[in-house]
């Protein structure tokens, strides 16, 4: 090795190592910073009835007493957008009131009085909502969501009501009707307001105890004034020290000697790529990109001539490869369509199940998904490929759910995939900090599942986000991909992955079919950024539309491709979230939209977090795992599918974007921005 070439990389090491104990210290910061917990009077209060309770403009304080004293909790939410004509559905979490009124005088003076109902009323009323629902047939069911948990309500042969959660149901149970919590709560609300006038029970709010179970000391409170209802949860309790301490070693093991010093034995070829690729791709950001505005009207837009499909994919093959494959791709949208999907799945699995994602949570909803898994895996063969840092790092995070379990999730989410089960689990290391940022999921080697979502509970109920079902030869691609990534976390490593390479791809299904499609992989892999290229080529050559809805947009050169798109009369759209899971990108998001707004960019701010990654280029679709950021772009491990074919293209159109259009509000001004901004973005743009 030259002496130039041995001081750059002495540098790189210096640089890398110095990253690796901030990560390590952020990290562990955050996974022993105290959750948003009730102090210990507030659990002990927890545990008791309330003996009144107060509601005023979307608060509720709950009134106990202790000896001679009282104690007070309370609860709030947001009343500035309550719909007049539809029922309002609410979350919030109690707290320990600091600032209580001083008496029940004052409470009865200036607040409604609510009236309380014992916890079998709510039983009775659920009882009876959950049999109005039921289907009379035995062949399906009903998928209520109620308390931020699935439920398939069907009866048997002789007719009995079952209630099972969505997990447990009976494999072949076909679901047919779909009922949200909102819409659930709004039945109820109607049901409930019928009975007490029935009964001449006044129609002040009311509110019921309905947190017997796993969720601890919760509550529904109904306002029928206002047409609201309210689940209001009890808080999360702290980590005990012992296991924030117990975090905190597991990371630093996985950041030194799982991930570099471990590695470098096993990877010694993914180790010097990966440093060489990130150093580069490292200095390359940090060099200003200069994002041209036009700084007044911008040009009308252009005709609807769009590029030819079929030119368009030979410039394809030249640019990324001349891989396709035949296959169905069928938009998953939301945690509804995908888990239910996805559950079905994994109960009709014949042979086995591989599932390689970037999270594997431990929250309550990750960890029944993990029972069932663990259930399967003593007739079939389940594999479980994660990323070790990712999965690790969302293990911590106190989630911001009221539907939280009051159980305490597992330190290592891969130890409970293995106890008492036949799971094989594998987890991938971090050399460089790098990641597996793909989610794929392969069935029997004939289905699979590819998108944004990880298993998690904010996947499933929280977060708007996208997966595709896929069948066909395309899946024998996708197993080949979860091959060589096992064989590569193995013990085997570079070895084992270099083998694996040239084994055969397989998959189980018809070969062609009439609803078939072609459908190109594309990748981020080390030195090789197929997704960036692809995307910007399509920039560059679209003639009428380009539609991108990503929650991480911080990649200049995409930023100023877009812009120049517009520019040339192309209708650029882009769909961010208005509350975003990572302060840096959220800074990111608003300096891009702000450029995007001057320079005649239509931004949409999506109402909450949309992780959807998705892409329409006239008429080529390009869905994944891969966000609009360095890491995903040029570093990480990504995986994402593209076709030409007018029947997804016209889906993902009419079920995506026309949908989000509609319901997000357009950003028609830039968004005020601080100094502090412009630091996290340039973080952002490392990230």
């Amino acid at each position: 090795m030259c002496p130039s070439h041995r001081n750059a990389l002495n540098h790189a090491l210096r640089i890398w190592a110095t990253l690796l104990v901030v990560f390590a210290f952020l990290l562990g910061g955050c996974a022993t910073r105290p959750d948003a917990a009730a102090p210990a009077d507030a659990e002990a209060l927890l545990g008791l009835p309330p003996d009144g309770a107060f509601y005023r403009d979307g608060q509720l304080v709950l009134q106990y007493s202790i000896g001679q004293e009282k104690a007070f909790l309370t609860a709030s939410w947001p009343v500035d957008a309550l719909h007049p004509d539809q029922h309002n559905y609410r979350v919030s979490v109690m707290d320990l009131a600091t600032d209580a009124p001083a008496s029940t005088d004052i409470l009865l003076r200036n607040w409604q009085p609510v009236t309380l109902l014992e916890h079998a009323r709510w039983q009775a009323l659920m009882h009876t909502l959950l049999g109005r629902l039921t289907p009379d047939n035995s062949t399906t069911g009903t998928l209520v969501t109620v308390q931020g948990t699935d439920f398939v309500l069907y009866r048997d042969s002789k007719g009995q009501l079952h209630s099972d959660r969505l997990e447990k149901k009976p494999p072949t149970l076909q679901i047919g009707q779909r009922i949200s919590e909102e819409a659930f709560s709004a039945e109820a609300n109607d049901y409930l307001k019928a009975e007490l006038s029935r009964d001449g029970t006044t129609a002040s709010p009311v509110l019921f105890a309905v947190g017997e179970d796993e969720l601890g000391g919760a509550f529904v409170l109904f306002d029928f004034a206002s047409r609201q209802s309210v689940f209001i949860a009890q808080p999360p309790s702290p980590l005990p020290p012992g296991r924030k301490l117990g975090f905190s070693l597991r990371l630093i093991d996985a950041l030194t000697l799982k991930s570099h010093v471990y590695s470098t034995l096993r990877y010694p070829v993914t180790m010097a790529n990966r440093l060489f690729w990130l150093t580069t791709h490292s200095g390359a950001t940090l060099l200003p990109r200069g994002i041209s505005a036009t700084n007044g009207t911008p040009p009308p837009l252009a005709s609807d001539k769009t590029v030819d499909p079929g030119k368009w994919e030979q410039q394809l093959d030249t640019l990324v490869g001349s891989e396709h494959y035949r296959g169905i791709m069928k938009p998953l949208i939301d945690g509804d369509a995908f888990f239910v999907s996805l559950i079905q799945a994994i109960q009709d699995a014949k042979e086995s199940i591989e599932i390689r994602l970037y999270i594997f949570d431990s929250d309550d909803y990750a960890l029944r998904i993990a029972d069932l898994l663990k259930q399967r895996s003593r007739e079939i063969r389940v594999r479980v490929l994660v990323d070790r840092l990712g999965t690790m790092a969302a293990g911590q995070v106190p989630s911001r759910s009221p539907y939280y379990s009051g159980k305490k999730p597992p330190i290592s989410i891969a130890d409970y995939l293995r106890k008492d089960s036949n799971i094989e689990v594998r987890s991938l290391d971090n050399p460089w900090l790098t990641s597996d940022h793909t989610k794929v999921i392969v069935v029997d080697q004939g289905k699979a599942f590819i998108g944004g979502m990880n298993i998690g509970r904010e996947y499933r109920y929280e977060w708007h986000d996208l997966m595709v079902d896929v069948q066909g030869p395309i899946v024998g691609r996708l197993h080949k991909d979860f091959e060589k990534r096992w064989a590569h976390a193995g013990i085997g490593g570079d070895l084992a992955f270099a083998i694996a390479t040239f084994r055969e791809e397989t998959s189980s299904g018809e070969a062609d079919g009439p609803d078939f499609m072609d459908i190109r992989p594309l990748y981020t892999r080390t030195g090789d950024a197929q997704i960036l290229r692809a995307q910007l080529a399509a920039i560059r050559q679209a003639k009428s539309r380009i539609y991108i809805e990503q929650p991480y947009v911080s990649d200049d050169e995409l930023i100023a491709e877009l812009i120049q798109a517009r520019q040339r009369g192309v209708d650029v759209r882009v769909v961010l979230p208005t509350r975003n899971d990572s302060g840096f990108m959220n800074s990111a998001n608003l300096l891009a939209a702000n450029a995007f707004i001057r320079n005649g960019i239509r931004v949409y701010g999506y109402p909450g977090m949309t992780h959807v990654k998705a892409a329409l280029y006239d008429d080529w679709a390009c869905v994944g795992s891969a966000n609009f950021d360095k890491l995903s772009l040029r570093i990480n491990q990504e995986t994402n599918l593209a076709t030409s074919d007018p029947r997804f293209v016209g889906r993902l159109e009419h079920e995506l974007f026309e949908a989000d259009f509609a319901r997000a509000k357009e950003w028609v001004e830039a968004r005020p921005v601080g100094w502090n901004d412009y630091i996290a973005e340039f973080i952002a743009d490392q990230l």
